[in-house]
């Protein structure tokens, strides 16, 4: 009895995944393609064993069909997946996966940002957790090196009835990119910095 309970806990489980999984596929348009690199980066002062680092990203979306598409605008990291390398990235082999959680201070105004075939520049920005020392252990964190980073940005608030729909992209990944974690960076107090431009 137990195991068929078991069993079917984890039916469930694995249904759900695929399901969500496949939500966000239909969300994404296969010919808009998100590169992204690191054009600016922080060190914030944490405690004798950790610091964060902010990094903003600028994203080039490219939306590589030959007619318009629509994109939800603004957009934030809602997952944020760490490789070890650019290689192991794109192989999907991830150190860690992170969801962010998102609290609103005030309604975001979402716009459908019309994609003419070609590429636009957008910003967003991202934090990771780095440790001071490599033998110091914390869960969903990165001690000095190199990294493949991967996003996946979506709206920070369930878009309106009028904003849904498969013409509309509601969710984007960026290929692997590069962040480089210095074994000795100056620290700073750092304070909020703006959500995207």
């Amino acid at each position: 009895m137990l195991r068929t309970s078991v069993v079917s806990a984890l039916f469930l489980l694995s249904l759900t995944l695929k399901l969500s999984c496949q939500q966000v596929q239909q969300s994404e348009s296969s010919a808009v393609r998100v590169k992204a690199r690191v054009v600016a980066q922080k060190y914030c002062r944490g405690d004798a064993d950790v610091f964060s680092i902010w990094l903003r990203v600028e994203l080039e979306i490219d939306n590589s069909s030959n007619k318009p598409a629509y994109l939800l605008w603004p957009m934030v990291p809602w997952v944020g997946m760490v490789a070890s390398s650019i290689a192991d990235a794109e192989a999907g082999r991830f150190l860690y996966e992170q969801t962010a959680s998102h609290y609103p201070q005030s309604r975001t105004h979402l716009e459908r940002l019309k994609l003419e075939p070609g590429k636009v520049l957008k910003r967003s920005e991202y934090y990771l957790i780095a440790r001071h020392s490599p033998a110091f252990s914390l869960p969903r964190s990165v001690a000095a090196g190199s990294y493949g980073l991967v996003l996946v940005l979506r709206p920070e608030e369930e878009p309106p009835p009028e904003l849904r729909g498969s013409e509309i992209v509601q969710t984007i990944t960026t290929k692997p990119f590069l962040v480089r974690v210095p074994s000795h960076p100056k620290l700073a107090v750092c304070g909020v910095e703006g959500k995207a431009s």
